[in-house]
């Protein structure tokens, strides 16, 4: 087997974990069938790793008596790193239940976004989704009540942790000044817990369901009017715990312009672009929660014309994965022009672009290769001056 024939059985296995639903799904059985056939493990580790998906990968080597495919000294990290993953969503979900009791308490309104909530809701609660931290989202008459709030609960802001001193230190007055710049979120917020193997909480807060200078915008008074509470705590007990969350038609969009953001602009590109599992969310949303809304989707769609941001997030999955979203959804047709799906915003305000498909984008060795580019259609909408 050549390395490129290698590589690209790799990719096809994390294509499949990326989307698996337990050891009896489709996608399980053939990642397990391709692995079974003879795989790269080191490779294939280190591709999981770029891509967030090694807890992942050892749930279906677990799961399908596959461990033997990997040298022995790396079996022990894989069991590690999934026990390591479960434990850390565990103590996640206990703090992020903390927090939502103490803002029932006083009367404020928020949302449990993104990990916290998906590990659950799109990943079975098996310990294989990966987060960093516990997403809120507030409305933003709240920034200064849910500020008080985490800093009753012991929450620090504009802190990060120094993992070499074990401490919280300053933010660096760089990246204060970005979050006055763009206001879309609170500095994240970090809470010590005395424990050397999980020293600390973190908390990111937005205030926007997009970002700010968006011309894709929901309101935030439609987005936190219905919070649903869903099932987040793991297996084997998943409503032993429920959270406050978005409403399932603001969560698709809101997912759907998170990824957009991460993949569009030069900056969030430069600091190590999307990984493969911000697009299996997407359409693990889809099918889990969206597709039995699409018809009041569509209607926020319209209303707020976000048919050309979810056109070109849409064309990308399905890029991707091989899937139909964009059919599925409908009525983005007239927004599927190729300048716009190769488009990509540069740091300086001016346009760029890169070559190629989104799969072999993630799929590739070396960073994406970026060029100036003349203003694609479309792309106007994604950064606009705020009250013009």
């Amino acid at each position: 087997m050549s390395n490129s024939d290698g590589a690209a059985k790799v990719w096809r296995v994390l294509e499949s974990v990326s989307l698996a639903d337990g050891p009896d799904s489709a996608e399980s059985k053939a990642a397990a069938e391709l692995v079974g056939t003879g795989i790269d493990s080191h490779e294939l580790l280190g591709r999981a790793a770029r891509h967030a998906l090694v807890p992942a990968v050892a749930d279906l080597l677990v799961a399908h008596d596959l461990l033997g495919v990997v040298p022995g000294q790396l079996r022990a990290h894989l069991r590690g790193a999934l026990g390591w993953n479960v434990y850390r969503t565990e103590q996640a979900v206990a703090e992020a239940r903390r927090i939502a009791d103490a803002f029932d308490d006083a009367g404020v309104p928020v949302a449990f976004n993104k990990g916290v909530v998906f590990q659950q809701l799109l990943y079975q609660g098996r310990g294989t989704r990966v987060f960093s931290d516990i997403d809120l989202m507030i409305r933003p008459a709240d920034k200064d009540a849910t500020a008080r709030l985490l800093a009753d609960l012991g929450y620090q802001a504009a802190k990060q942790f120094d993992h070499r001193r074990g401490e919280l230190v300053d933010l660096p007055r760089s990246e204060i000044l970005m979050y006055g710049l763009y206001p879309d979120h609170l500095p994240h917020a970090h809470r010590l817990t005395g424990l050397p193997h999980l020293p600390y909480f973190m908390v990111d807060i937005a205030f926007n369901a997009a970002w700010y200078g968006s011309g894709w915008q929901l309101p935030m008074d439609g987005v936190m009017a219905e919070l649903p509470h869903v099932p987040v705590a793991p297996a084997p007990d998943p409503t032993a715990v429920r959270l406050p969350a978005l409403d399932a038609r603001y969560g698709f969009l809101f997912i759907v312009l998170h990824l957009f953001r991460e993949a569009w602009f030069e900056r969030a590109i430069l600091e190590g672009d999307v990984r493969l599992t911000q697009f299996a969310d997407v359409l693990r949303f889809w099918r889990a929660q969206g597709a039995e809304r699409a018809d009041e989707i569509r209607e926020l769609v319209a209303a707020h014309r976000l048919g050309s941001v979810l056109a070109w997030v849409a064309h990308h999955v399905d890029r991707v994965y091989g899937s139909d979203l964009t059919g599925e959804f409908g009525g983005l047709a007239e927004y599927a022009d190729p300048d716009w799906f190769a488009s990509a915003g540069g740091v300086d305000g001016g346009y760029l672009r890169w070559h190629g498909d989104m799969r072999r984008r993630l799929a590739a060795d070396d960073a994406v290769e970026l060029s100036p580019a003349a203003p694609p259609p479309f792309a106007a909408a994604a950064r606009v001056t705020p009250g013009t």
